[in-house]
């Protein structure tokens, strides 16, 4: 009977998962800061910590101290995000591909998200569980804006629909066709669902390990890149193309210790998970399609200076720059020069400075550093929480173009929340965390070339960078300002029952 309720529950939560706008943890990247209620609550610690069976999905040693146990919780999420785009300086030349100036603020901005843990003791010193639980947060809808390719050049320039240019014409020609005649609304939307079983066991009273497989699945779509088709290895495979789904797995292994009474030490790694390539969109990710999700490794320490406190810690480390299609930088000059001009004047030869290339511009994230600190307070059946965390976010300022589509720039949250013991087997928590804002500005690198008219054109029927264009593209002083805005509300419910 256990069983079963476990896997209905595990069920309906995932069935729930992909039917629902599933997508939009930006909080630390596109990780969750959180997983469970109790995390949520405590800035996202909980690596020495068993207080649910969601743990799983930081440490999979600590259910091994829960018993039989289920927990369901339900968010709802709202991030508010968009970018300001100024004008160019008063002394802009030439240039490639400028936002029209202006604000832009992303729709959708309310998700509703499931997830599932469930523990239950083999023997004294053993446990299975299994968890559901998910990442995102690369989602964005911008219905709105312009954007000009050549500005200053009469035989490029063209203004089209959409903030990257992926709808009709609004100028009077377009001369190269460089405008995308799709889908002019701005848009990616990236969903990774994970299904953790787990095995966990205690050595003594003091010491547990356990190991997780992850099989995950994840799901993407973009619209209004169409713009920028004709510079990558495989044009009809850059945008519009609906949604496609990506599998594959990896694994994460944990340990947990509690060397003297009312300290516990905690410690997990999760491998790079490999993924299947997301054919429908091999043109537009590096390594044409692929978008594997990096290793990730968390610590924390647990202290209970009294019965009724408990202090808690976490760090964090997310190696988002391994994993090329989010890892590459964008570098202007390279893409220019090697790219779009060659492609602008007839070259259909694959490069390796093009999207989809294994060298292509990917959105330049670094990796992560996360520090997370938790408090609980318990007073009879309740429990009072709250916590504060702080990174700093993996945008460069260099790179905040392509970021538009995945302003993950997050850097603290603010949270509190509670928990209470109906009866023995009946806990209800709930939590809430608030995301200050945050902003990164930087330069749009194509907005504005050093090069004039003739050095331009020669670039492109020339082999090779010339004169005056090699390094032409990068930032500058009359290159337009992108600044990328975001800041975050979430409110959790979960109810956990001990069988």
């Amino acid at each position: 009977m256990k069983h079963a309720m476990a896997t209905q529950a595990a069920r309906v939560c995932a069935l729930a998962a992909l039917s629902l706008p599933f997508a939009g943890w930006a909080t630390n990247g596109y990780f969750a800061h959180g997983y469970s209620v109790s995390q949520d609550a405590m800035g996202g610690a909980g690596t020495a910590m068993a207080e649910d069976a969601l743990v799983a999905a930081i440490n999979p040693a600590n259910i091994v101290w829960l018993g039989d146990r289920l927990d369901i919780n339900f968010s709802d999420f709202a991030p508010l995000r968009g970018f300001t785009a100024s004008p160019r300086g008063s002394s802009a030349g030439n240039g490639i591909f400028t936002i029209d100036p202006g604000t832009q603020d992303s729709h959708r901005r309310r998700y509703y998200i499931p997830g599932v843990g469930y523990a239950h003791h083999i023997d004294d010193d053993s446990s299975w569980g299994i968890a559901m639980y998910g990442n995102g947060g690369l989602n964005t809808v911008y219905p709105g804006g312009t954007a000009t390719f050549g500005q200053g050049v009469p035989l490029l320039q063209a203004q089209c629909e959409g903030s990257f240019g992926g709808g009709k014409k609004l100028s009077a020609t377009d001369t190269f066709g460089l405008c995308g005649n799709g889908v002019a609304t701005a848009s990616v939307d990236l969903i990774q669902l994970f299904v953790v079983p787990t095995y966990a066991r205690k050595f003594g009273d003091s010491f547990a390990i356990g190991i997780s497989p992850i099989f995950a699945v994840q799901q993407f779509h973009a619209l209004g890149l169409a713009a920028f088709a004709k510079f990558s290895n495989t044009p009809s495979n850059v945008s519009d193309n609906g949604y496609t789904r990506s599998f594959g797995g990896g694994f994460r292994v944990g340990a947990f210790f509690h060397p003297i009474r009312g300290v516990g030490i905690g410690a997990s790694y999760q491998s790079r998970l490999q993924m299947t390539k997301f054919k429908r969109y091999s043109g537009l990710f590096a390594q044409k399609g692929e978008f594997d999700i990096p290793q990730s490794w968390n610590a924390g320490i647990t202290f209970a200076p009294t019965h009724a406190q408990l202090l808690t810690f976490d760090f964090q480390r997310i190696y988002f720059h391994q994993v090329k299609s989010v890892g590459n930088d964008f570098n202007p000059n390279d893409f220019v020069n090697n790219c779009a001009f060659p492609r602008l004047f007839g070259s259909s030869a694959p490069s390796e400075s093009c999207l989809g290339a294994d060298g292509g511009p990917g959105f330049g994230w670094r990796n992560m550093s996360i520090y997370k600190f938790g408090y609980q307070f318990r007073y009879g059946d309740l429990k009072l929480r709250a916590g504060y965390s702080f990174a700093r976010q993996p945008i460069p300022s260099d790179q905040v173009l392509f970021n538009i589509l995945a302003p993950g720039v997050i850097e603290r949250h603010i949270t509190a929340g509670l928990a209470y013991q109906f009866t023995h087997a009946l806990e209800l928590e709930m939590a809430f965390a608030y995301m200050p804002d945050h902003k990164v500005t930087g330069k749009n690198p194509l907005s504005n070339s050093s090069a004039n008219l003739v050095q331009l054109l020669a670039g492109g029927v020339l082999p090779g960078p010339q004169p005056g264009t090699a390094n032409a593209f990068g930032p500058d002083p009359n290159d337009q300002d992108i600044t990328l805005h975001m800041h975050q509300y979430q409110f959790t419910l979960g109810v956990g029952y001990r069988f």
